[in-house]
């Protein structure tokens, strides 16, 4: 019966786990949705930048036409003042708007780099969001591994019922030492080898060739490991 809770527990932690992780993808979508958004705003932002420049280069121009026609105006029309007056009035005016636009294209820059600003502080929250789901997957690994761990011992404890030969228990018994000692890639080599990022023992063999075989995860757990992530072990 206390094995029997102990599962219930563990499957309702499971179950947690799954809305976990269901919450965890719903939050995933939404960063991804609203990162796509402020793309397009900046996308939108940049088109209106480009055509802020374009009207500001052709304000320049103008002006500078203005001023060509305002110095010849002066070498061959001295007498002309009134005309030269309503000129400069108009050059003045140009030079305004040609002011205002620089203004605004700098205001339209300040808010370009608003909406990267924010981007880099989502990306961040996408990145965390990312680590806890592996987080919560090698978790939920673990808890598979101790059901799978307590439904030997169930076993175990059923045949110890069964059986009313104590020579047979001692069988059995050896059968599953001999079992947990042997390397459960290959089936036929001892235990001689343990990842340290994970604790999962095998032999050196089957390590050292899924190594060099750049299969480089763990084959219980898929945790990945480096050259340095595996020793020999003694079991005297």
């Amino acid at each position: 019966e206390d094995m029997q809770e102990q599962n219930g527990r563990l499957l309702q932690q499971l179950r947690e786990k799954d809305d976990a992780n269901f919450k965890l993808m719903s939050e995933r979508i939404k960063a991804n949705q609203i990162h796509k958004l402020l793309r397009e705003e900046k996308d939108e932002l940049g088109e209106q930048v480009l055509g802020l420049k374009s009207q500001v280069d052709a304000q320049l121009l103008t002006v500078q036409k203005l001023e060509e026609k305002e110095r010849a105006l002066q070498g061959s029309l001295g007498g002309v003042e009134k005309e030269l007056t309503l000129r400069s009035q108009a050059l003045e005016l140009n030079k305004r708007k040609a002011v205002e636009a620089a203004q605004l294209a700098e205001d339209l820059k300040v808010q370009l780099e608003h909406v990267q600003t924010r981007l880099r502080e989502i990306q961040p929250c996408l990145a965390e969001s990312r680590a806890a789901r592996e987080k919560e997957s090698f978790n939920l690994k673990r808890a598979q591994e101790d059901i799978s761990r307590l439904r030997r011992k169930l076993e175990k404890q059923r045949k110890v019922e069964v059986y009313a030969d104590a020579d047979e228990i001692l069988q059995e018994e050896i059968k599953e030492y001999k079992a947990r000692l042997t390397c459960p890639c290959c089936n036929t080599r001892k235990k001689d080898a343990v990842l340290t990022k994970c604790f999962h023992v095998f032999c050196f063999e089957c390590v050292r060739g899924r190594y060099e075989a750049r299969q480089r995860k763990c084959p219980k757990c898929n945790a990945a490991f480096g050259a340095h992530d595996f020793h020999r072990v003694s079991i005297s």
